[in-house]
Protein backbone atom coordinates (compact mmCIF):
# COMPACT_ATOMS: atom_id res chain seq x y z
CA UNK A 1 0.00 0.00 0.00
CA UNK A 2 2.74 2.83 1.00
CA UNK A 3 4.66 1.73 -2.37
CA UNK A 4 1.84 2.14 -4.98
CA UNK A 5 0.38 4.94 -2.61
CA UNK A 6 4.24 6.81 -2.95
CA UNK A 7 4.21 5.79 -6.60
CA UNK A 8 0.57 7.73 -7.02
CA UNK A 9 2.16 10.32 -5.70
CA UNK A 10 4.63 11.06 -7.62
CA UNK A 11 2.79 10.35 -10.60
CA UNK A 12 0.60 13.22 -9.43
CA UNK A 13 3.32 15.47 -8.98
CA UNK A 14 4.84 14.90 -12.36
CA UNK A 15 1.74 15.28 -14.07
CA UNK A 16 1.11 18.75 -12.20
CA UNK A 17 4.41 19.64 -13.64
CA UNK A 18 4.03 19.06 -16.91
CA UNK A 19 0.32 20.78 -16.68
CA UNK A 20 1.92 23.71 -15.24
CA UNK A 21 5.00 23.94 -17.41
CA UNK A 22 2.47 23.53 -20.61
CA UNK A 23 0.21 26.48 -19.47
CA UNK A 24 3.26 28.90 -19.14
CA UNK A 25 4.22 27.88 -21.95
CA UNK A 26 0.75 28.66 -23.46
CA UNK A 27 0.24 31.61 -22.00
CA UNK A 28 3.53 32.97 -23.45
CA UNK A 29 2.24 31.85 -26.76
CA UNK A 30 -1.06 33.66 -26.43
CA UNK A 31 0.86 36.64 -24.92
CA UNK A 32 3.06 36.58 -28.07
CA UNK A 33 0.29 36.41 -30.55
CA UNK A 34 -1.82 39.00 -28.79
CA UNK A 35 1.65 41.61 -29.71
CA UNK A 36 1.95 39.92 -32.85
CA UNK A 37 -1.19 41.02 -34.00
CA UNK A 38 -1.24 44.50 -31.84
CA UNK A 39 2.49 45.00 -33.02
CA UNK A 40 1.24 47.67 -36.12
CA UNK A 41 -1.22 49.28 -34.17
CA UNK A 42 1.50 50.08 -31.37
CA UNK A 43 4.26 51.21 -33.30
CA UNK A 44 1.61 53.38 -35.24
CA UNK A 45 0.59 54.72 -31.64
CA UNK A 46 4.31 55.78 -31.02
CA UNK A 47 4.88 57.13 -34.31
CA UNK A 48 1.69 59.12 -33.51
CA UNK A 49 3.38 59.96 -30.01
CA UNK A 50 6.26 61.06 -31.60
CA UNK A 51 4.79 63.51 -34.33
CA UNK A 52 2.47 64.80 -31.17
CA UNK A 53 5.97 65.77 -29.05
CA UNK A 54 7.47 67.55 -32.60
CA UNK A 55 3.85 69.36 -33.22
CA UNK A 56 3.56 70.45 -29.65
CA UNK A 57 6.55 71.91 -30.13
CA UNK A 58 6.17 73.93 -32.86
CA UNK A 59 2.54 75.03 -31.38
CA UNK A 60 4.59 76.44 -28.85
CA UNK A 61 7.00 78.08 -30.87
CA UNK A 62 4.33 79.59 -33.02
CA UNK A 63 2.20 80.77 -30.07
CA UNK A 64 5.41 82.26 -28.41
CA UNK A 65 6.06 84.34 -31.60
CA UNK A 66 2.81 85.51 -31.93
CA UNK A 67 2.49 86.68 -29.00
CA UNK A 68 5.73 88.19 -28.64
CA UNK A 69 4.86 90.15 -32.24
CA UNK A 70 1.80 91.30 -29.79
CA UNK A 71 4.13 92.82 -27.45
CA UNK A 72 2.47 90.51 -24.55
CA UNK A 73 4.40 90.68 -20.96
CA UNK A 74 6.72 87.46 -20.11
CA UNK A 75 4.83 85.97 -18.01
CA UNK A 76 1.62 86.16 -19.83
CA UNK A 77 4.03 84.45 -23.08
CA UNK A 78 5.04 81.89 -20.52
CA UNK A 79 1.13 80.70 -18.81
CA UNK A 80 0.08 80.79 -22.73
CA UNK A 81 2.54 79.08 -24.51
CA UNK A 82 2.89 76.12 -21.69
CA UNK A 83 -1.01 75.94 -21.98
CA UNK A 84 -0.49 75.38 -25.89
CA UNK A 85 1.96 73.11 -25.31
CA UNK A 86 0.04 70.79 -23.17
CA UNK A 87 -3.31 70.89 -24.87
CA UNK A 88 -1.05 70.01 -28.30
CA UNK A 89 0.56 66.95 -26.02
CA UNK A 90 -2.69 65.77 -24.87
CA UNK A 91 -4.67 65.72 -27.68
CA UNK A 92 -2.20 63.68 -29.65
CA UNK A 93 -1.81 61.39 -26.55
CA UNK A 94 -5.48 60.49 -26.32
CA UNK A 95 -5.20 59.83 -30.15
CA UNK A 96 -2.24 57.57 -29.78
CA UNK A 97 -4.17 55.78 -27.09
CA UNK A 98 -6.91 55.21 -29.02
CA UNK A 99 -4.24 53.60 -31.37
CA UNK A 100 -2.86 51.48 -28.98
CA UNK A 101 -6.07 49.85 -27.98
CA UNK A 102 -6.87 51.44 -24.93
CA UNK A 103 -10.23 51.70 -23.97
CA UNK A 104 -10.87 55.53 -23.66
CA UNK A 105 -14.19 55.21 -21.68
CA UNK A 106 -12.65 53.29 -19.02
CA UNK A 107 -9.60 55.58 -19.18
CA UNK A 108 -11.74 58.70 -18.73
CA UNK A 109 -13.39 56.93 -15.89
CA UNK A 110 -10.88 56.69 -14.08
CA UNK A 111 -9.14 59.85 -14.88
CA UNK A 112 -12.92 61.75 -13.90
CA UNK A 113 -12.41 60.03 -10.45
CA UNK A 114 -8.90 60.47 -9.49
CA UNK A 115 -9.58 64.13 -10.69
CA UNK A 116 -12.29 64.43 -7.89
CA UNK A 117 -10.36 62.78 -5.72
CA UNK A 118 -7.64 65.13 -6.09
CA UNK A 119 -9.54 68.17 -6.27
CA UNK A 120 -10.65 67.57 -2.59
CA UNK A 121 -6.98 66.34 -1.17
CA UNK A 122 -5.92 70.00 -3.49
CA UNK A 123 -8.13 72.30 -3.57
CA UNK A 124 -5.95 75.28 -2.14
CA UNK A 125 -3.71 74.34 -4.59
CA UNK A 126 -5.76 73.81 -7.41
CA UNK A 127 -7.71 77.48 -6.30
CA UNK A 128 -4.24 78.92 -6.11
CA UNK A 129 -3.40 77.34 -9.65
CA UNK A 130 -6.73 78.24 -11.71
CA UNK A 131 -6.48 81.92 -9.91
CA UNK A 132 -2.62 82.44 -10.87
CA UNK A 133 -3.78 81.76 -14.27
CA UNK A 134 -6.69 84.55 -14.64
CA UNK A 135 -4.50 87.21 -13.21
CA UNK A 136 -1.70 86.48 -15.76
CA UNK A 137 -4.38 86.68 -18.42
CA UNK A 138 -6.46 89.73 -16.66
CA UNK A 139 -3.30 91.32 -15.96
CA UNK A 140 -4.94 93.27 -12.72
CA UNK A 141 -1.13 94.25 -11.82
CA UNK A 142 2.18 93.57 -13.56
CA UNK A 143 5.63 93.40 -11.74
CA UNK A 144 6.75 96.97 -10.53
CA UNK A 145 3.02 98.10 -9.47
CA UNK A 146 2.06 98.71 -5.56
CA UNK A 147 -0.63 96.97 -5.11
CA UNK A 148 -2.53 96.05 -1.62
CA UNK A 149 -4.81 94.17 0.39
CA UNK A 150 -6.85 93.57 3.30
CA UNK A 151 -3.65 91.30 4.20
CA UNK A 152 -0.78 92.70 2.61
CA UNK A 153 0.82 96.00 0.81
CA UNK A 154 4.05 95.87 -1.33
CA UNK A 155 5.92 96.42 -4.52
CA UNK A 156 4.91 93.30 -7.08
CA UNK A 157 8.24 91.34 -7.79
CA UNK A 158 7.10 88.05 -9.44
CA UNK A 159 4.00 86.81 -10.32
CA UNK A 160 3.81 83.24 -10.13
CA UNK A 161 1.16 80.42 -11.02
CA UNK A 162 0.94 79.75 -6.79
CA UNK A 163 1.29 82.94 -5.61
CA UNK A 164 2.70 86.15 -6.01
CA UNK A 165 6.08 87.96 -4.11
CA UNK A 166 5.67 91.41 -2.66
CA UNK A 167 8.18 93.56 -1.08
CA UNK A 168 7.03 94.72 1.73
CA UNK A 169 7.75 99.17 2.50
CA UNK A 170 9.94 97.94 5.46
CA UNK A 171 11.47 95.77 3.30
CA UNK A 172 9.98 92.15 4.25
CA UNK A 173 9.41 89.62 1.26
CA UNK A 174 5.54 88.72 1.36
CA UNK A 175 3.81 85.69 -0.54
CA UNK A 176 0.43 86.36 -0.82
CA UNK A 177 -1.42 83.18 -2.64
CA UNK A 178 -3.01 84.43 -6.14
CA UNK A 179 -6.81 82.90 -4.20
CA UNK A 180 -6.41 85.86 -2.17
CA UNK A 181 -5.80 88.58 -5.18
CA UNK A 182 -8.46 87.13 -6.97
CA UNK A 183 -11.49 87.00 -4.47
CA UNK A 184 -10.47 90.17 -2.21
CA UNK A 185 -10.54 93.77 -3.31
CA UNK A 186 -7.57 94.78 -4.57
CA UNK A 187 -5.94 98.43 -4.60
CA UNK A 188 -3.36 99.38 -7.49
CA UNK A 189 -1.96 102.87 -6.31
CA UNK A 190 0.54 102.19 -9.62
CA UNK A 191 -2.17 101.25 -12.06
CA UNK A 192 -2.15 104.81 -13.72
CA UNK A 193 0.80 107.13 -14.33
CA UNK A 194 -0.42 109.71 -11.52
CA UNK A 195 -2.25 109.22 -8.56
CA UNK A 196 -3.60 112.01 -6.48
CA UNK A 197 -2.26 113.51 -3.10
CA UNK A 198 -4.51 115.41 -0.56
CA UNK A 199 -2.94 118.21 2.40
CA UNK A 200 -4.95 119.57 4.64
CA UNK A 201 -4.21 122.97 6.50
CA UNK A 202 -6.39 125.09 9.06
CA UNK A 203 -5.42 128.89 8.68
CA UNK A 204 -7.22 130.54 11.69
CA UNK A 205 -9.22 133.34 11.59
CA UNK A 206 -7.49 136.67 11.48
CA UNK A 207 -4.63 135.60 9.09
CA UNK A 208 -4.39 136.65 5.39
CA UNK A 209 -6.16 133.75 4.05
CA UNK A 210 -5.59 134.73 0.41
CA UNK A 211 -1.77 134.82 1.09
CA UNK A 212 -2.00 131.40 2.22
CA UNK A 213 -3.80 130.48 -0.72
CA UNK A 214 -1.19 131.96 -3.13
CA UNK A 215 1.65 130.65 -1.29
CA UNK A 216 0.18 126.90 -1.11
CA UNK A 217 -0.86 126.92 -4.77
CA UNK A 218 2.69 128.52 -5.61
CA UNK A 219 4.53 125.93 -3.66
CA UNK A 220 2.47 123.53 -5.02
CA UNK A 221 3.44 124.10 -9.14
CA UNK A 222 6.59 125.24 -8.36
CA UNK A 223 8.06 121.66 -6.61
CA UNK A 224 9.58 119.15 -8.65
CA UNK A 225 7.15 115.81 -9.13
CA UNK A 226 3.99 117.47 -9.18
CA UNK A 227 1.60 117.02 -12.08
CA UNK A 228 0.58 120.34 -14.39
CA UNK A 229 -2.10 118.15 -15.52
CA UNK A 230 -4.37 118.86 -14.11
CA UNK A 231 -3.15 121.28 -12.27
CA UNK A 232 -3.36 121.80 -8.11
CA UNK A 233 -6.15 123.08 -6.83
CA UNK A 234 -7.22 124.44 -2.77
CA UNK A 235 -10.87 124.38 -1.99
CA UNK A 236 -12.45 125.67 1.45
CA UNK A 237 -13.11 122.10 3.20
CA UNK A 238 -14.88 123.32 6.85
CA UNK A 239 -15.02 126.56 7.93
CA UNK A 240 -14.34 125.93 12.43
CA UNK A 241 -14.76 127.45 15.30
CA UNK A 242 -11.56 129.00 14.99
CA UNK A 243 -9.81 128.51 11.82
CA UNK A 244 -10.81 127.76 8.38
CA UNK A 245 -9.70 124.34 6.92
CA UNK A 246 -8.29 123.91 3.33
CA UNK A 247 -7.92 120.87 1.50
CA UNK A 248 -5.02 121.30 -1.28
CA UNK A 249 -5.12 118.65 -3.56
CA UNK A 250 -2.32 117.54 -6.28
CA UNK A 251 -1.25 115.08 -8.69
CA UNK A 252 2.23 112.87 -8.58
CA UNK A 253 3.43 110.40 -11.15
CA UNK A 254 3.97 107.38 -8.76
CA UNK A 255 6.11 105.88 -11.23
CA UNK A 256 8.66 108.16 -11.20
CA UNK A 257 8.33 110.06 -7.67
CA UNK A 258 7.46 108.94 -4.30
CA UNK A 259 3.67 110.45 -3.12
CA UNK A 260 4.63 110.14 0.26
CA UNK A 261 8.36 112.40 -0.07
CA UNK A 262 6.36 114.47 -2.47
CA UNK A 263 4.17 115.43 0.03
CA UNK A 264 6.46 115.77 2.93
CA UNK A 265 8.77 118.15 1.10
CA UNK A 266 5.32 120.27 0.10
CA UNK A 267 4.72 120.37 3.85
CA UNK A 268 8.23 121.86 4.56
CA UNK A 269 7.81 124.31 1.68
CA UNK A 270 4.76 125.78 2.65
CA UNK A 271 5.26 125.84 6.10
CA UNK A 272 8.52 128.03 5.82
CA UNK A 273 6.79 130.21 3.27
CA UNK A 274 4.02 131.27 5.06
CA UNK A 275 6.16 132.00 8.42
CA UNK A 276 8.65 134.21 6.33
CA UNK A 277 5.23 135.38 5.11
CA UNK A 278 3.87 136.06 8.62
CA UNK A 279 1.19 133.51 8.32
CA UNK A 280 0.76 130.74 10.86
CA UNK A 281 -1.23 127.66 10.52
CA UNK A 282 -3.07 126.10 13.53
CA UNK A 283 -2.66 122.33 14.24
CA UNK A 284 -5.21 120.41 11.75
CA UNK A 285 -7.99 118.24 14.33
CA UNK A 286 -7.96 114.30 13.42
Amino acid sequence: MVDRHGQTVARTLQGGRALSLEGLTQSFREFGAAIEHRLPYLLTALVVLVLTLVAARLVRSGVDRALRRSRAERHVVVVVTTLAYYAAVGVGLVIALSLGGVDLGVLIGSLGLATVALGFALQDIVSNFSAGIVLLLEHPFTEGDHIAIAEAEGEVEEIHIRATRLRAPDGQLVLVPNKLLFTEVVRNSTATMRRRVEVLVEVPYGQDVTRARELLLATAAELEGVSDDPEPRLLTEDLGQGARRLRLTFWVDSRSDDPARVRSELLDTAEKRLRDAGVSLAPVEA
